[in-house]
């Protein structure tokens, strides 16, 4: 069987490496994209297993590309986990900020920093759910 494939959309290289990292050793095909319309073209191109997005980001911001995924029959079913900083409980805009991620398409949520061992549990369940 082969590895799942993992894109990762972030425009914070020394993330989008950390994670790439650790979805590889874990077992995962990580691909990576450092904005949001890169993120668009290649998931298209690609079908990626999951989508790891980030919501801040120049041009196309992760609710876009979000979107966009679950507008297009060929993506609209590739599940997409919002990985940021926004939505964190401490902040007075967090829970609306994680609304408006599910609204536009997200399975799940999580802010940064996040460690290793919940992305890769966190990954398996979205991949098992699907």
């Amino acid at each position: 069987m082969s590895a799942k494939r993992i894109l990762i959309v972030d425009d914070n290289r020394s993330l989008v490496t950390a994670a790439q990292r650790i979805l590889q050793k874990a077992g995962f095909e990580a691909m990576t994209a450092c904005d949001g319309s890169e993120g668009l073209t290649k998931a298209r191109a690609e079908k990626p297993d999951l989508v790891i997005l980030d919501i801040v980001m120049p041009g196309l911001d992760g609710y876009d590309v979000c979107r966009a995924l679950h507008k297009d029959p060929a993506t609209a079913d590739i599940p997409v986990l919002m990985l940021t900083v926004k939505g964190q409980a401490n902040s007075p805009s967090g829970a609306r900020e994680k609304i408006d991620g599910f609204d536009a398409g997200a399975v799940d949520f999580v802010s940064k920093p996040v460690k290793a061992k919940e992305l890769v549990d966190r990954v398996n369940a979205l991949l098992w759910l699907a």
